[in-house]
């Protein structure tokens, strides 16, 4: 018989730390999202606004699965293609990290039918259940059924590649198993800023919890200037709780994050962590007014050189979305996408299947539009409204 065990509190989450550990000792795979302490650490610095919920499904007194979320607030927006057509605001259950934890011998079927029951009695709490770069190895797409009364959606009907690097012996020995062309782009690139600047560029890795503040007053002078900043708009990393953050996973040994300074000026970042043998690369941006230098790629690949000869990570996991320089780097790759799980008589579901039925349009007109140049005349038409 299972049983679902709800936490909603820090000191909940500390009484049972212990227990939670041992688990993701002996998991199938994790990540460094779902540890306990970083989960304490989000609470405390960031997220103090946000409920947790964490649910612990057991068999007996054996704990087999966990389900770690934040009940947040939201946007539901439909969209046409990137432009937004409505938008609503919502509660949504969002899975920290891109999976749910199970115990190397645990049944997932069960285990996620047991969180299916504790999920319906809650159905008041939230409109739906987001869950990022969700794999479709997932036992939530491969099982039938998995979650009774719920239907999980794809937010896209293209499956998006999820791309990583599988590190070799040595830095050398992972430049060969590039195509001879792109590593020789990848040197030209280098040789390139190194003329640029006369040789005054450097590399700068962050680990420590005194480098902190430096780092994130360094990348806010870098996405000021970054397409990012453009696209997304306005966003303060060296924040108090963000600071504290980091200072907490520095202190935690996973903090591994990079800058390249060119004429002592920062140029380009890398957000990253490292945990249990797998670095997580998580932002990138650089300042665009060096873009013919190509600093992220050369960072990028300093980088690289770097977890090869220090500590070296077995996976490089570049992290949800396509991008040129995770094809150039990447080695091994897998199909994922966000996804909506949501109750089958929720109203929420019409206004996930519209979005879906939206993004068909879109893939299918997208083509002849562009090549008529009608897509740009639309985009323009739709904001303006």
């Amino acid at each position: 018989m299972y049983a679902v065990d709800l936490i909603e509190s820090e000191e909940q989450l500390i009484s049972c730390k212990d227990e939670w550990e041992r688990l993701l000792e002996e998991a199938r795979s994790h990540e460094y999202h779902h540890h306990p302490d970083n989960v304490l650490l989000l609470l405390k610095h960031l997220f103090r606004d946000t409920r947790l919920r964490v649910f612990l499904i057991r068999k007996g007194d054996r704990l087999c699965c966990i389900a770690p979320f934040f009940l947040m607030h939201g946007r539901f927006s439909l969209k046409l293609g990137s432009v937004p057509l409505w938008n609503r605001h919502i509660h949504q259950y969002k899975l920290l990290g891109t999976e749910l934890v199970f115990r190397q011998d645990a049944e997932p079927g069960p285990c996620l039918h047991a969180l299916a029951n504790t999920l319906s009695e809650r159905r008041e709490e939230y409109d739906l259940v987001y869950l990022e770069s969700l794999a479709f190895e997932s036992p939530l797409y491969t099982l039938e059924d998995p979650l009774p009364g719920f239907t999980l959606y794809p937010a896209s009907i293209r499956r998006n590649v999820v791309r990583g690097l599988r590190t070799s012996n040595s830095f050398a020995e992972y430049l060969a198993t590039l195509r001879k062309k792109r590593r020789y782009n990848l040197k030209r690139n280098l040789r390139k800023l190194e003329q640029a600047t006369e040789g005054n560029y450097h590399m700068e890795k962050v680990t420590d919890a005194e480098q902190v503040e430096t780092f994130l007053k360094a990348v806010d002078h870098i996405y000021e200037r970054c397409w990012q900043r453009h696209s997304y708009g306005a966003y303060r990393h060296l924040t108090e709780g963000n600071v504290a953050y980091h200072q907490g996973l520095a202190r935690l040994g996973w903090l591994r994050s990079y800058l390249l300074y060119c004429s002592h000026e920062p140029v380009a970042y890398i957000i990253g962590y490292q945990y249990q043998g797998r670095y997580y690369y998580e932002y990138i941006g650089y300042d665009q007014a060096w873009s013919d230098l190509s600093p992220g790629t050369v960072l990028t690949y300093l980088m690289i050189e770097d977890l090869h000869t220090l500590d070296r990570p077995e996976l490089l996991d570049f992290g949800y979305g396509e991008n040129q320089y995770k094809q150039i780097f990447g080695n091994c790759s897998h199909e994922a996408n966000n996804s909506y799980l949501v109750r089958r008589n929720s109203p929420m579901r019409i206004s996930v299947m519209a979005q879906l039925g939206l993004s068909r349009l879109y893939c299918s007109a997208s083509p002849f539009l562009a090549k008529t140049g009608l897509d740009k005349r639309i985009r323009k038409r739709l904001r303006q409204r």
